[in-house]
């Protein structure tokens, strides 16, 4: 692992931090506690926020000179299993998204479990998603999200918005909610998402993606031909590489061109250190050139 996160890793260690207490709403107190200390705690600089309707809305600090910021949008899910996190925590990261792309981000807040159920949680947040696509017509539309809110973002464009957006960007994606491969193992503890924590997150979600038949590893010739543009960001240091990777190869199988980042040294949640670690903003940085390609708008 990279010497910045394994220096962090091992203080974790040192500290006793529980990877489970055994509840999950003091688990997530616990993980934001954390992020607020050693992960990106500060307020982002040059940028606007501002509150939209169950999201918060990031301006970048430069408007572009080509005019391509009233043009583009980029919506995010955040990760978390759908039980940890917010746009509160993941506020440094989208910052530095917005302001590297010079172009909105809006990042969707959502109903957490076990308090409310992943069907009331998802329906919520496709209401606050396809309200905000209407009146966003005639923009470049991205919709993004890493961990869980990468699942959910290519749920969303498969299934409640197909044909809605230009590229989907899924950032370490939970893809595989059935099969567990090697890399649960090699990186299943002490790597910041361990497997015992991914697995509480998989039971959680699996009901409701199972009863809506669906699974990103059997899409269908329709769900392909729906596909918007991917890119995908895998880590090299985490319990969801191999289903990413695996993932990738099998679209490669059936035609589907996908762009894709690997981060070989780094860990699950890297991008939420931008603000502490150098290894982090890089990467971000990279994401945010590479996975976020537009179409250059005609003067």
């Amino acid at each position: 692992m990279n010497v910045e996160f394994g220096r962090l890793a091992a203080a974790r260690k040192i500290m006793g931090v529980p990877a489970s207490t055994g509840s999950l709403a003091q688990d997530r107190a616990n993980a934001e506690r954390w992020i607020s200390r050693f992960g990106s705690p500060v307020e982002p600089a040059g940028t606007s926020v501002e509150a939209g309707q169950g999201s918060v809305i990031l301006r970048p600090a430069q408007q572009d000179a080509a005019g391509h910021p009233a043009n583009r949008w980029v919506f995010y899910i955040h990760g978390g299993g759908m039980v940890y996190y917010s746009t509160a925590v993941f506020r440094s990261f989208l910052a530095a998204l917005a302001n590297a792309m010079q172009t909105p981000v809006e990042a969707f807040d959502y109903l957490k479990a076990p308090e409310h159920t992943v069907e009331q949680s998802v329906e919520l947040l496709a209401e606050h998603i396809a309200a905000r696509y209407d009146t966003l017509a005639g923009r470049q539309l991205v919709l993004a999200g890493d961990s869980v809110g990468a699942l959910l973002a290519l749920y969303f464009s498969l299934r409640v918005l197909p044909g809605a957006f230009s590229r989907i960007v899924l950032i370490y994606p939970v893809l595989d909610l059935e099969t567990e491969r090697e890399s649960y193992q090699a990186f299943g503890e002490g790597y910041f998402l361990d497997r015992n924590t991914m697995r509480v997150f998989k039971s959680i979600l699996s009901p409701y993606f199972s009863e809506r038949d669906f699974d990103p590893f059997r899409l269908t010739d329709k769900d392909l031909a729906q596909l918007p543009a991917c890119s995908i960001v895998t880590s090299g240091c985490d319990v969801l590489r191999d289903e990413g990777l695996a993932w990738i190869e099998q679209l490669a199988d059936r035609s589907v061109e996908v762009r894709h980042q690997h981060f070989p040294d780094l860990p699950h949640d890297f991008c939420l250190y931008v603000e502490k670690l150098h290894s982090a903003r890089s990467a971000v940085a990279e994401i945010a050139k590479v996975a976020f390609p537009f179409e250059e708008v005609q003067s």
